[in-house]
């Protein structure tokens, strides 16, 4: 079996017949991950030695196909971590008080300035369950912010004057499919005092405001304080994926 790269995909053949394809994503955390067409064991492995020859690949799967499981699983690939999807109704937490907020300034990543928001945006990932090390260059934060997805409207960020530094972030993103909950999260000093759960309560109001009713997320499940932020919230699991990773 012979591999090909074509720029971000790579293609397996079996003389003239191509058996395989895999689109790879290099993501900003340092995980390489690739999707598979189709999903068979024999091609899949080949070209995982190929685009995997020096590092893991991670892959993802809903955790009903059984049958992708077990392909995956024949292809050399482990189950590593679970997340959860949610279904979060709009109106609980667009009831909740910002009084956690007093004394922040509270605003839009343009207000303190995308870069900064950026590095303050890739300290909260790198910080949480399933995203470690993750840093976005400042051309993938630009392109990721260039879409008719984000909305500043919901994406509160708030800052500590007195401190000099930021304190929480929520993103949610307006997709065709309807919002989604991208992020929420405090800085560590931060923690345990309602901030999160304050500029929750902001970006949901303003979903409110536009007839939204419900938000998509998801949360690892080795994330018990997000967890319990969305089941406050009134949130309720609707499915989930399992990452899989495949060491060379």
């Amino acid at each position: 079996m012979e591999i090909e790269q074509i720029e971000d995909r790579w293609e397996a053949r079996d003389g003239e017949r191509l058996v395989g394809t895999a689109h790879v994503w290099d993501r900003p955390d340092g995980k390489r991950f690739a999707w598979f067409d189709p999903i068979e064991a024999e091609p899949i492995a080949a070209l995982c030695d190929a685009i995997g020859a020096d590092r893991p690949v991670y892959t993802v799967a809903d955790v009903y196909e059984q049958g992708m499981h077990r392909t995956l699983a024949a292809a050399g690939f482990v189950g590593e971590r679970y997340e959860h999807d949610w279904t979060v109704p709009v109106e609980t937490a667009a009831e909740w008080g910002d009084a956690a907020l007093a004394g922040f300034e509270v605003g839009p990543p343009e207000r303190f300035g995308m870069d900064a928001v950026r590095r303050f945006n890739d300290a909260v990932c790198a910080d949480s369950p399933g995203q470690r090390g993750w840093r976005s260059s400042a051309a993938f934060w630009a392109e990721e912010h260039s879409g008719a997805a984000y909305d500043p409207a919901v994406y509160p960020v708030a800052w500590d004057p007195a401190a000099g530094r930021f304190a929480g972030i929520v993103r949610v993103w307006m997709n065709e499919s309807g919002p989604r909950l991208g992020l929420v999260g405090a800085a560590r000093p931060y923690r345990g005092r309602g901030i999160a759960a304050a500029l929750l309560g902001v970006a949901f109001r303003a979903l409110r405001d536009r007839g939204h009713a419900k938000v998509a997320a998801e949360c690892d499940a080795a994330n018990p304080a997000s967890k319990a932020l969305l089941e406050k919230a009134g949130g309720t699991i609707v499915g989930g994926t399992i990452e899989f990773v495949r060491h060379p």
